[in-house]
């Protein structure tokens, strides 16, 4: 599954070769000794350790999703961050979508209850096809982010179906816009459509309604 990705938020693949070589990464890093695997804190009450702390602070406070439910598609996933993978051309990379079950949480986008664009995609044929029925979503449709005890409840507004195969590359940049960052609080999905196919691309645009 490709999509174009101008200023690091617009195109993500869910490539084998690049699923590979990031297990072959993660098992060097596991086979390091411990002393040189152990992370080392910044000296307290350094300017480091202050901005280090301002981070974990505002972790906290807004975190990474964990979780999305869509009642009416029986969406019960987990969300697992996703970042860019190889370059395909100029100010274009791919982004790498889960090779498996869960949803993918672009990790440059909005965290949960931080107003931004929360950007997530998912496999609509293959590994598990948990978006699969993206595109029969309406607006009213209710959909629901977790993380920890925390539920943010989001209401579509808009379903849009876009050409994107064989589109030239300023059609998929304006397909891309969807999944930049935005101004207001919202919560974008992204997918392949037809269901048999990827030749268009599925975005589901909500705004949040509800916190528990």
């Amino acid at each position: 599954m490709l999509r174009p990705n101008v200023r690091r938020g617009i195109a993500w693949s869910a490539s084998v070769a690049l699923i590979a070589l990031g297990a072959a990464i993660f098992a060097g890093v596991a086979d390091m000794p411990a002393a040189a695997s152990r992370r080392v804190l910044p000296a307290q009450g350094s300017q480091v350790s202050q901005e280090f702390a301002g981070l974990s602070s505002a972790a906290a406070i807004y975190p990474v999703p964990e979780r999305i439910w869509i009642d009416k598609l029986k969406v019960n996933a987990r969300i697992q961050p996703v970042g860019p993978g190889k370059r395909v051309g100029v100010g274009v990379v791919e982004w790498t979508a889960p090779n498996n079950q869960n949803v993918g949480w672009h990790d440059y986008s909005g965290r949960l209850g931080e107003g931004k664009n929360i950007v997530l995609n998912g496999h609509n044929n293959i590994y598990g096809s948990v978006f699969r029925k993206l595109y029969t979503l309406q607006p009213g449709d209710e959909i629901r982010l977790g993380a920890g005890d925390r539920q943010v409840i989001y209401r579509v507004r808009e379903v849009k179906i876009l050409r994107e195969r064989d589109q030239p590359l300023a059609v998929r940049i304006a397909n891309a816009q969807y999944i930049q960052p935005m101004n207001d609080d919202r919560l974008t999905l992204v997918s392949c459509w037809p269901e048999w196919s990827n030749t268009h691309r599925v975005i589901v645009i909500a705004h949040p309604v509800a916190e528990d």
